[in-house]
């Protein structure tokens, strides 16, 4: 939630405060605050000249003392920030080694750099650097399939390292492969670029469905046909985004990251570009055909539990289908682990369709189930209607 201002200020702390933990945490909350700061309008809030003097501020801080500085050199994206990750995966220091390769995944897997060839074949060039141990080269290997840097792809097929080192080269080039089928499935954006922790998105949310005839895109809440997408000039990724568990198939196009759809991100997004709260049940308009088919083909896509069947509800409702949000609604509040707002927007669209009774009975349901002060205004409506 910090801001430019407050670089200078942590990079004191990143360097010589007594608490490790401290330490640590001031180079996370730094870099964080950058990777707001690297693609869109919120790059200009950050000049070269000022990348600049912020990396030599950060170079200063021993990497013994706080390997998190590294991740502070990934979101700078300059030349000299990259030296300094390149010598951190050099160090003879294992904890130094892997915080270099968490910056320089983090400097990769950016929109930032997504077309810049120099930076792909300078870490591609790490590959061949005989001066690395085999975890660091392990690292890289796993980087650039994470970032998809197919020019590395035949020289870590040749790779031979033990142990664990060797799995996280055969894992590096089963991703490759891959990542040669098209793109096909669900797939969603959150807005922001990739390592990004941001409490708001910058550009807001996306759905896709992709086959081989094109893709359904949803943007801004409006489902569109698109042949081309997502186009030629496509990167294909595997990493793990900010707050997942496991690292998961990714591809970057034009001014946005995607992720494969399905779990509990897509579910998330859905909800931001329906804003449930926000709905008029009684302004719905006419059905549209696009936005028909693309609802029933994303809601195949979609886990049968009462997460799925609220998203696939509040689709329908975006997309004017009353009586299909209606029926799904209904099954979201049939199974286990409802979100309790399902029984307020259920009421509302009952309420809408003049079924003021069955209406009143999910509102009370709602009342019984959650608490004002998460959802005030339906609260307030559940009342008044069915109090």
């Amino acid at each position: 939630m910090g801001d430019v201002s407050h670089l200078e200020r942590l990079a004191a702390l990143a360097g010589t405060d007594r608490s490790p933990g401290v330490r640590l945490s001031a180079a996370a909350a730094a870099a964080d605050i950058l990777s707001r700061h690297r693609v869109g309008e919120a790059a200009k809030g950050l000049s070269t000249r000022k990348r600049n003097t912020l990396t030599e501020l950060y170079r200063r801080i021993d990497p013994s003392v706080n390997p998190g500085v590294f991740s502070v050199f990934g979101c700078l994206d300059r030349p000299s920030a990259l030296v300094a990750i390149g010598g951190g995966l050099r160090d003879p220091r294992g904890d130094v080694r892997l915080g270099a390769a968490v910056g320089l995944l983090r400097l990769c897997t950016s929109l930032a750099v997504a077309n810049t060839a120099k930076i792909q074949k300078t870490v591609v060039g790490l590959l061949s650097d005989g001066r690395h141990k085999p975890d660091a080269l392990a690292e890289i290997a796993r980087i650039c399939a994470a970032a998809g840097y197919r020019s590395g792809e035949d020289f870590i097929r040749g790779l031979v390292l033990p142990g664990a080192h060797g799995d996280l080269v055969r894992e590096a080039s089963a991703i490759f492969e891959a990542n040669t089928e098209p793109v096909r499935g669900l797939w969603y954006s959150d807005g922001r670029d990739a390592g990004e922790t941001n409490p708001a998105s910058p550009i807001g949310g996306a759905l896709a469905l992709v086959d081989e005839r094109g893709a359904l895109v949803c943007i801004d809440g409006k489902w569109k046909s698109v042949k081309s997408f997502p186009g030629t000039d496509v990167r294909r990724m595997h990493f793990r985004k900010v707050g997942a568990i496991e690292a998961e198939p990714a591809f970057q196009t034009e001014d946005r990251t995607w992720y494969l759809g399905g779990g509990p991100g897509a579910l998330c997004e859905i909800d931001g570009l329906t804003s449930a709260q926000q709905i008029d049940w009684d302004k719905l308009g006419k059905s549209n055909a696009t936005a028909r088919r693309a609802v029933k083909a994303v809601g195949a896509h979609l886990p049968d539990t009462s997460a799925g069947y609220r998203a696939r509800g509040l689709l329908l409702a975006r997309a004017d289908d009353r009586d299909g949000a209606i029926a799904a609604l209904e099954m979201a509040v049939g199974l286990k682990t409802v979100y309790p707002d399902c029984w307020s927007l259920l009421g509302d669209a009952l309420w809408s369709a003049g079924k003021k009774a069955a209406a009143k009975g999910r509102y009370k349901t709602f009342l019984r189930k959650a608490r004002k002060r998460d959802f005030p205004e339906a609260y307030v409506r559940a009342k008044s209607r069915g109090g």
